[in-house]
This record gives structure tokens, sequence and C-alpha cells, in this order.
């Protein structure tokens, strides 16, 4: 099941802006946004622990928006002068990585072994960046890239199949990555 995934430009700024085409393999990690749990209406999205154990889910919903339920197999968090962000590894079919915040000094309350569930915007994040300091590397193959011209001009507001991305940053763009798992 092909796998549609944002590509932030500081995400493409990592690998110094090296060209990406369809076909092109590579070792990537999955993260959400940052996420508040129970905050439904953001429009980043929201998660929640469940009561029980939950069947793992990755279902995409349109572009990189996906729902998930998955078990948390990790669990790192960082401390800011005010804002802590727990790291979440679970387990879904694709791995992923969710950045959760109480968007105050204490962590969300979830440990190891919870299960959770929620929707989110999903981005490639490249597995030799530190960009990430918890995730699971998975091999992908570029299946189709989506670009969303955001810029002035003719084209505004069309989003188009593209075979390549050039060596320099996209701005304002948005850039979707249809990608396959390699097994």
């Amino acid at each position: 099941m092909p796998l549609t995934l944002r590509l932030p430009d500081h995400a493409y700024a990592a690998r110094n802006y090296l060209g990406i085409e369809i076909g092109a393999h590579f070792d990537i990690m999955i993260a959400t946004d940052m996420l508040g749990q129970g905050a439904y209406e953001d429009a980043a999205g929201w998660f929640e622990l469940a009561a029980r154990p939950l069947q793992p889910v990755l279902a995409p919903i349109d572009g990189a928006r996906h729902a998930f339920a998955g078990q948390v197999r990790r669990r790192f968090v960082w401390e800011g002068e005010d804002l802590t962000v727990a790291y979440l590894l679970l387990d879904t079919p694709a791995p992923i990585t969710l950045l959760a915040s109480t968007f105050e000094e204490l962590p969300p309350d979830v440990e190891e072994g919870d299960w959770v569930y929620g929707i989110a915007n999903l981005s490639l994040v490249w597995e030799d960046t530190m960009d990430l300091p918890l995730g699971q590397p998975i091999q992908v193959i570029v299946e189709d890239i989506q670009r969303l011209f955001l810029h002035p001009g003719p084209g505004f507001g069309i989003r188009q199949s593209v075979s390549s991305l050039p060596p320099e940053s996209f701005g304002q763009d948005e850039i979707l990555l249809v990608l396959r798992s390699r097994r």
C-alpha cells in the first residue's frame, strides 16, 4: 500500500537539497506534527489514549493526513524552558514517531506499552539526519511526487505530479511524496 508523506522544505535542506526523482530509494522515518492530547479541533491533528489494545492502523485520509492507532514501543522526553515534548515511537503498519506535548512544562502522561490513536499529518524525516531523536527507519521507493504551487504567478494553487524535484528550496510550495515500502 502506498504511503503519502509531506516533505517539508527544512527536511529537504537537511539533505543539502539533493534532487529527488521517481524511482529513487531512501531510508526514512515518519513523524507527525506536534499534537496535543484530545485537541480534536486542531488542524495539525490530535491523539488520545485508548482504554484497551487496538488493531494497529495507519489509514490515509487525504494527502499526508492519516488516521493512526498503535502501541507505544519507545518514549523519549525533551524538556525545554517552557515546552516539553514527548517523542513516542508507535507500532503501526509503518512505524511512526508521534510528537506530543501538553504545551506546558509537563510531558503527556503516556508510557511505553500504552495504546494511542488519532489523526495527524505525516512528514518524512531522513534517517541519516539528527532531526528526530527517536524513530525507526524504513526503506522506501518514490512512486510519485506531487507539487502544490503556492508562489505567485501562473499555476498558483495547482497540484501537479512531477518526475523530479530540482536541487533547490521549493519555498512555500507543498510537496507530497507517494512512497512504497521496500521489504
